[in-house]
């Protein structure tokens, strides 16, 4: 069932049944992605789990303003973002969902030095290149995760800037900041962030960070 603007607006209008039939059917085809952007910020399935089901009951709230014509299903992403962004700043961060990249001396795991030796046995006609990209592969997270640990907030804004391309405009309406205030952030994310990509600029720039 295509999620079309004319087709939600009228069931937010209609309410009951109606508006019960499309949130399951938002959750269904899109509900992995919010769990996972959530648990991605928060380090905890648990707590992502809060955060999208909190996220639905406002969807539920304010259906009745969405008028459309744009994308229902950009409207309702951008609760579940303002939503994770109030989680964040209540400080409701667990613990880390997935086994570490990194050991408490800031070294990759034994697993990690192990998938990415295993890589050397791969028939290729450029193993050596193959490896290279995954060992930056795994360097870039590990980094992106320390400095997500450090600032959660600014790791999900950063992530939402690099991984989802999201543009000012739209960063400014989910921080529900000036865009002057907006820049100013983004640009605070970045140097924030620097100091903890230095193995990462180490592998992929010659002069390391710029």
């Amino acid at each position: 069932m295509p999620l079309s603007a004319h087709a939600f607006t009228q069931a937010c209008r209609e309410g009951g049944q109606q508006i019960e039939t499309w949130l399951r059917v938002v959750d269904r085809e899109h509900g992995a992605r919010f769990y996972r952007e959530a648990a991605a910020a928060l380090r905890s399935w648990q707590a992502a789990e809060d955060v999208v089901q909190e996220a639905m009951v406002k969807v539920w709230q304010r259906c009745a303003t969405f008028r459309g014509p744009g994308e229902p299903l950009a409207w309702i992403h951008q609760i579940v973002r303002h939503t994770l962004l109030d989680a964040l700043r209540r400080g409701k961060s667990q613990a880390p969902h997935e086994e570490p990249l990194h050991d408490d001396a800031g070294q990759l795991t034994v697993q990690v030095q192990e998938a990415v030796q295993d890589l050397s046995a791969v028939q290729g006609s450029t193993p050596e290149s193959a490896l290279s990209e995954r060992q930056v592969e795994l360097v870039f997270r590990r980094c992106f995760e320390r400095f997500a640990a450090d600032y959660p907030e600014h790791g999900t804004v950063l992530r939402w800037v690099v991984e989802d391309g999201l543009d000012n405009a739209a960063i400014e309406a989910l921080l529900e900041r000036s865009p002057g205030a907006t820049r100013e952030f983004i640009s605070q994310c970045r140097k924030k962030a620097r100091p903890y990509f230095a193995d990462w600029y180490g592998l992929v720039s010659p002069g390391g960070v710029p």
